[in-house]
């Protein structure tokens, strides 16, 4: 967890998950906005970071002191005596446009109300939340959505959570969210006799489809479960 992430807790009542809807929502921004900031891939301007010091009860400089890094981009350590006046450099001068930053060891993933038509088409009122996962952790993935055995709704007390990495071919063993007549499934895949084969590796049935009749959307590189 990163100093911003900390402070995001902070100001939620101790409470990290929701934050950052939350805080794009009173600073009118997108969630996706607020999660790259979260991130470390660009900081916020010096309208947002003033609006996040009321928010958070800091002064603007120690709001500042979240987004900048320990060390310089070769290794140097940051002096402790960095002034707030020195600090324009870090801003970009337009309200809504941002520094651009180096690569986190973090990456932002939209969970989506909706498997999106094609990556990266989605639509942002489809976001229910952003997490920030370890890049290690998501493999590849650019997108969660919500799923439950076999399909694509979740019960009412637990969801269990997809990372769907985007592919277009059919992957020999993987599981994949694939897309048919009657909607998306999530389902082991096998080429057979020219058939694209679904099945489930705890249910023995399984359906055979032409190659045409059947398309690959994504692969799961990773299943959360029984998510509250």
């Amino acid at each position: 967890m990163n100093k911003f992430e900390k402070a995001l807790m902070n100001w939620n009542d101790g409470i990290l998950r929701g934050a950052q809807a939350k805080l794009a929502k009173e600073l009118r921004v997108s969630t996706a906005t607020v999660a790259l900031w979260t991130i470390g891939k660009r900081n916020p301007s010096k309208g947002y970071v003033a609006m996040m010091a009321k928010l958070f009860g800091m002064s603007e400089f120690e709001v500042l002191r979240l987004f900048m890094p320990a060390t310089y981009a070769d290794g140097t350590p940051r002096s402790t005596a960095f002034q707030e006046s020195n600090s324009d450099a870090f801003y970009n001068t337009d309200k809504e446009a941002e520094v651009l930053a180096p690569q986190s060891n973090s990456v932002a993933l939209p969970y989506l109300a909706n498997v999106p038509a094609g990556y990266p088409d989605f639509n942002e009122g489809d976001v229910i939340e952003w997490w920030t996962l370890p890049r290690r952790y998501a493999k590849g993935a650019k997108y969660l959505v919500r799923c439950c055995g076999d399909s694509m709704k979740g019960s009412v007390e637990y969801d269990d959570l997809c990372l769907i990495k985007p592919e277009t071919e059919f992957l020999d063993g993987k599981v994949m969210l694939v897309k048919v007549q009657d909607g998306h499934l999530i389902k082991r895949i096998r080429k057979e006799n020219g058939k694209i084969v679904l099945y489930s590796d705890n249910d023995k049935k399984y359906k055979a489809f032409s190659p045409n009749m059947v398309q690959p959307v994504g692969l799961v590189v990773r299943k959360i479960t029984d998510v509250q």
